[in-house]
Formats: structure tokens, sequence, C-alpha cells
């Protein structure tokens, strides 16, 4: 009879968890794997045995094949070669539901959550039939789920209103409801500040504790050598072998993921920043405000604080995306910010943190979209020719290391950190370009376009442009900023100047201000 026990992070009602399974035991084993996508090889050969009780990290680049293998794992992939086994049973007929029925918990990247219901009608119909209660006690179920790792998010909230970090934690409490032996996390921080990850980290430690196996997918390295027991690092669709994840750098894990060694440093800051290019006085808006901030011309601003603290809204407020009032100055000149196109105008571009939705269009080529906001420069009586977009743009595919079998290739075809820098192409190719605000600008990118990113973000200021960044990371922050604001309930209340700039000063400063989440709807005023 497999027995129980009540698991949770600190404070919270615990979950059960099944114990039946002995630490060590391996519950996910990948014997053999290949997958080939037409004349990409994704998965070469791979082997690797997941154990009970232990967090192991799958690392490796966009395009290593570490998203091959959790689909194959999860049984949404069916490999061309090799077999998977399940706490001990082969998953003969792959699919989704016959994982789970075998005791795999899946937390996508890609939210599953379905739009246009409720926190409760999402668990009711991710929750496996045996755990499913009846229809009529859905609302107190889901409630008490909540309570288990304690969400504070009513059940009948629609989803819409969730927040990315809320909807994120709601992904992985949703994988635990069918009681998993192995849960598969694939980037399940990289909509999470500080707060939320170590919250996240408290939880799978307990998992693991009780003996349940957690697969471990991320970008964040830190983050990853923190919570990891073991690593196993992927390149080019191969395996470069398993480690201990406590004798193991970071310069080690990447050197491996790009098969080069490879100093981990940041572009160098200024030494010395010019004249005031952006001025905001008194800016309020939904959820910040007054914010008064400076940014002179060469400048790289972070911006820092607990997720849901206004750092957003003020950005895109910025933007002329979100309503505003207040004093915005850039270059001399006021800011009409009731529109994007007054921002535009004025020379300030944002990079929104949804590169699908709002920075890039999937279905046009590498081409049309870096040269979308400056097609006359292009233009001849009224046509655009191909021929005059071509040179720039491939003068910037090799400045940027893009990685795309043309320019002509649509980018829903790139991966996330070359979507991005498509996206960073258009403030390259503007000769009017003042102000960058960039919205977590290496979410979901491998460490390799994440430096490429950084030195491109370092070159515009150093073409005299301002960037504003606001970022969920704080090594990052710390890594390429000149100064770092911090934002709690919606106001700047602390200022990191370059001497004093790191990761713990950052976090120390998030955690010491009693940053806390404003509520939908509060206020601006109070």
């Amino acid at each position: 009879m497999t027995s129980t026990e009540r698991v949770g992070t600190e404070g919270a009602e615990r979950v059960d968890v099944p114990t039946a399974v002995a630490p060590d035991t391996v519950v996910l084993r990948l014997s053999g794997i290949s997958k080939r996508f037409g004349p990409v090889q994704a998965n070469d050969d791979i082997s690797i045995e997941f154990r009970a009780g232990e967090i192991h990290a799958l690392l490796g680049e966009n395009g290593s094949g570490k998203s091959t293998v959790l689909s194959i794992a999860s049984g949404s992939q069916t490999p061309d070669a090799g077999t998977v086994e399940i706490a001990g049973q082969p998953l003969s007929t792959p699919s989704p539901r016959a994982a789970m029925q075998l005791g795999l918990g899946m937390a996508y990247q890609h939210l599953t959550a379905v739009a246009g219901l409720t926190v409760a009608e999402n668990l009711y119909l991710g929750a496996p039939d045996e755990r499913r209660p009846r229809y009529s006690q859905m609302h107190p179920w889901a409630a008490e789920q909540l309570a288990q790792y304690e969400l504070d998010i009513h059940p009948t909230a629609p989803i819409e209103t969730l927040s990315a970090a809320e909807l994120q934690i709601l992904e992985v409490v949703q994988a635990l409801l069918s009681e998993p032996k192995v849960l598969l996390l694939d980037e399940p921080t990289t909509a999470l500040g500080h707060a939320d990850v170590q919250r996240l980290h408290a939880l799978i430690r307990s998992l693991a504790q009780r003996g349940m196996g957690v697969v471990y997918v991320s970008h964040r390295l830190p983050e990853v050598l923190d919570v990891a027991d073991r690593v196993t690092v992927l390149r080019d669709g191969a395996s470069q072998g398993t480690y201990d994840a406590a004798t193991m750098s970071e310069a080690d894990v990447v050197a491996m993921m790009i098969g080069r060694p490879l100093e981990l440093a940041f572009p160098a800051v200024a030494t010395n920043t010019g004249d005031t290019l952006l001025r905001v006085s008194g800016l309020r808006g939904r959820r910040f405000g007054p914010v008064d901030l400076e940014l002179g011309r060469g400048e790289i601003v972070g911006i820092a604080g607990a997720e849901g603290n206004g750092q957003v809204q003020f950005l895109r407020a910025l933007a002329g995306v979100e309503p505003s009032r207040g004093d915005v100055t850039c270059a001399g000149k006021r800011v009409q910010l009731n529109t994007p196109p007054g921002a535009i105008r004025a020379g300030i571009i944002l990079l929104s943190a949804d590169r699908k939705q709002e920075s890039i269009f999937t279905a046009l080529s590498v081409r049309a979209n870096a040269t979308l906001q400056v097609l006359g420069r292009y233009a001849r009586l009224g046509f655009v020719s191909r021929r005059r977009e071509r040179a720039p743009v491939n003068d910037l595919v090799d400045r940027l290391r893009l990685k795309a079998a043309s320019i002509e290739q649509p980018t829903q075809y790139l991966s996330g950190g070359n979507q991005q820098k498509v996206a960073l192409m258009r403030p390259f190719l503007r000769g009017d370009l003042n102000v960058i605000l960039a919205d977590e600008p290496t979410q979901g990118v491998d460490v390799g376009a994440r430096l490429d990113i950084y030195r491109a973000l370092r070159d515009k200021a150093g073409e005299g442009a301002s960037v504003l960044v606001k970022s969920s990371d704080a090594i990052e922050l710390a890594g390429i900023c000149d100064r770092v604001v911090v934002m709690s309930r919606g106001e700047i209340v602390d200022e990191i100047r370059r001497d004093e700039l790191d990761e713990s000063r950052i976090i120390a400063a998030i955690i010491g201000k009693g940053s806390t989440r404003l509520q939908e709807g509060e206020s601006d005023d109070e």
C-alpha cells in the first residue's frame, strides 16, 4: 500500500505526496533517445537517469535539445530510437495522459491556463479523473489546493487577472494535482521575482526531500546551481555528461554548453555619462507614481523590485502604452505620451517582455521585422527596395551574431534569443534613437545569446542612447547597469550607485524596503 507524507513551504498547509519510492530509485530513465526533425538532429543517443529525492537540472543553449528531451519524456513526442521508463514502467504508447498515469507531472514554460475560465475551473480541468471532486465542490477544493502552496488567489478569479508570476506558480500547482513521482519543470522561474523564486525553490526542495524526483530546466545558472543536486549538460543534441552540482561553477557549465571556454563577464560599464537625456517628473499611472527619474546619455539604469510593484506599468507608460500623467522630456523636448507614436517620435523605443505579442511579427521575415519602423529609408517613389534593406540587415546579423538560415526566414522559426535579437535590430537602424526601454531583455534566453544582448545594449549606450532595463535578475542588473533604482508600491525607494552595486545589495534593497504587490485597481494616489 502506498503511504503519503504531507509537505509544503514554511507556514503553509501541507500537501500529500507519495513516499513509497525509496531515495535514489530511478523514477525517470531515458535510454538511447534520438530524434530528428528533417535535417536537424535534435537528440542524438541521449541516456539520462533521474532519481527519486533529487533535483536534477537539464542545461543547454537554445537548440541544444532540452525541449525535445522534455517532450519525449512527457509523451508529447515519439522518439525515433530509444526508450522512456517512468517509475520502472515503460512508456510504450507515448502520450501525455499515459505519462501522467505512470507518475510524471509537467509544468510547461508556455503556460497551459485556459483564457476565459476561472482559477478553479482551470485546476478542475487539469486534475486527473480520480483526483477531481464533484463539480459542486470545485471551489472549496480549489481553495484548498491554492492554500497548500500559499497562493493568495481567489478560486473565482478570472485567469486574465493573474500576474505572470501567479500564472507560473499555478502551472506548477496544477502539475502536482496528479501526485507525480517525477516532476518536470520547464523554465519555471522565467516570470518570477527573487521572492517568488525562493518560494518555489523551498517547495521543490520539500518535494525532493519526501522522495519526488524533480527535473529542472532553466537558463538562470545561479538559480540552477543553488537548487540542483546534479546537472546534465546538452550541446547540439548530445549529452556532455552528468555532474554533481556542488562541483560545478557557472564558467564550467557555460564552457560545456557552448563548446569553448568563456569568461562570464559583462561589458564594461560607462566611466562617464553625458548630460541628462530623459527627465521624468511626477509621473503617475496605473499602479505607480509619483516617479522622478533622470537618465544621462550613454547610461544604463536598472529597475529592480519585487514583482507587482509598478515597474512594468512605469516602463510601459514611458512608451505611451499605459496611460499616465506628469512631465517627461527627452533631449530637451516635452514628450506626448498619450499614444505610442508620441514616444516613438521622441526616439523612445520599448522592447517588450512579451516579444511574440508586442515586439516582433512572427510571420514576417527577419528583414521585414528589422526595417518595419524605418521603411522610408529604403523606399523610392513609394516602393520599398529589398536590395537596399539587405545590406544593413545583414550587417546587423553579423554584429548581433544572430543565427538564422537567412534574413528572409520567418522569425517564428527562430529561438527565443534570436527573436530578441531581431527586436533589437530596430533601435540599431533608427538614426533618431534616444532611449531604449528594455523589459526583461533576456527572459527565456540562453547564456550565449544573453551576452550578445548585453553587448548590444552597451553598444547603443556607447553611441549616446540611454537604456532603462527592468529585470527580475539581480545578477543581470548588477552586471550591466551603471546604477539601479528600486521600486516599491509604485515609487522609487532606493538608488544604488555603481560603487556599491552587486547582487546582494540589490536583493537587500528589495527585501529591506518592504516591497509589496499592489492590488489591481489600487489608486496611484493611495
